[in-house]
């Protein structure tokens, strides 16, 4: 029997997807049905919080599809992210549009349109459910907009790059976000200045990521290289670096992805081909995930995105033929293999403060312990 919990409404129809391990159904109709177990899955606003998530083996093993949506008519999603308090999330796509969903009622609750300059990535500010910083997918005006999801305006315009934004790290607490572009530079920028604040040059496309504490940034600017910049003392550069060439196989050694664990311990690396965790204070490797080389590229070229569960114990990544998988972080074990996608989801991402993990693919899929 299906249980209603909160805006899980069921649905009189049986769900079209699959559970987790099940054999390979397509994730390609909505599902309207809560599965057993959400009321415990989806905690209350004011008991929301990342120490309160409790994950272990059986819980990830136990993950099955809860809510399925299509609201990206064309092309896949490029960007997604919850707010730090796991109550809202927000998508981007080819299709120029943004849709903002509440995580408690698992409805859709904003369609926004950028018509003019597209959306590549999407980031909340730290503060704001309705404020988030969004990247522009235009060939020729290299922007990104503080948009204002409430009044449905960009609050400002931030120019600076010269070529397609590859990543943007909101600060945990403060006004200011990085950004990495084609361009070969990482910018930091203060919300209300339309100009960045400070800029680092590169060899080549670059990235970067704050900390969770937002007193540490990474960035990797055109080598097989990260870099640790203080955040405050960033002027008097990296005070330390970490070289990946020696553990980095074939001809790509670029770095497409780098995030600290929220623990503080470790970053994750990805490549074209790998999937990489190193140790954020000696920069030793860790372990390697084994994601399937040439997995299907994002729309925007990219591989598939991973990350963190909240309390550091699990990644989450998509893989080749549109699978995801789950590994336990430090030895690279696999707990879970999530199968429905029919093309490698382009983001996998864990709730700050729920069991919830969320696939992005042709569809979007949520997925919620199953309960005993």
């Amino acid at each position: 029997a299906l249980r209603r919990a909160g805006g899980w409404s069921t649905s009189p129809h049986p769900p079209h997807a699959p559970s987790a391990g099940c054999g390979r159904a397509m994730l390609g109709a909505p599902v309207a049905g809560a599965l057993p177990g959400m009321a415990a899955a989806m905690a209350s606003p004011g008991a929301a919080s990342a120490q309160e998530v409790k994950l272990s083996d059986p819980l990830i093993k136990s993950l099955a599809v809860g809510k399925v949506f299509r609201d990206h008519q064309s092309g896949g999603v490029t960007g997604m992210d919850f707010t730090y308090d796991g109550l809202h999330l927000v998508t981007c796509g080819e299709d120029n549009s943004v849709f903002v969903y509440s995580c408690e009622r698992a409805q859709r609750t904003r369609h926004l349109r950028c018509e003019k300059y597209g959306c590549s990535l999407i980031k909340f500010l730290h503060n704001d459910k309705d404020g988030a910083v969004a990247a522009s997918r235009s060939e020729t005006e290299h922007v990104m907009k503080y948009w204002d999801f409430h009044e449905n305006k960009y609050l400002r315009l931030f120019r600076g790059h010269t070529g397609r934004t590859l990543s943007i790290s909101p600060h945990p607490y403060e006004d200011m976000f990085l950004s990495g572009s084609e361009d070969k530079s990482v910018m930091l920028w203060d919300l209300r200045v339309e100009k960045p604040t400070a800029k680092i040059n590169g060899q080549g496309p670059t990235i970067a990521s704050f900390d969770q504490q937002g007193l540490v940034f990474a960035a990797c600017v055109g080598r097989p290289k990260v870099h640790l910049f203080d955040t405050r003392n960033f002027a008097k550069g990296e005070f330390t670096c970490f070289d990946l060439a020696p553990h980095i196989r074939g001809d790509d050694v670029l770095a497409r992805f780098v995030q600290f664990s929220p623990c503080g311990k470790y970053l994750l690396v990805r490549t074209a081909s790998q999937l990489l965790l190193m140790d954020a204070f000696d920069g030793e490797l860790v372990c390697e995930y084994p994601v399937a080389a040439g997995a299907e590229a994002a729309p925007t070229g990219a591989p598939p995105v991973p990350s963190f569960s909240p309390d550091s114990q699990y990644v989450i990544s998509g893989v080749a033929g549109g699978d995801t998988c789950v590994w336990q972080t430090t030895n690279a074990r696999q707990v879970q293999r999530l199968t429905g996608h029919t093309s490698a989801p382009t983001r996998a991402a864990f709730s700050p403060a729920h069991a919830l993990v969320v696939t992005a693919a042709e569809t979007l899929a949520w997925w919620i312990p199953e309960s005993a």
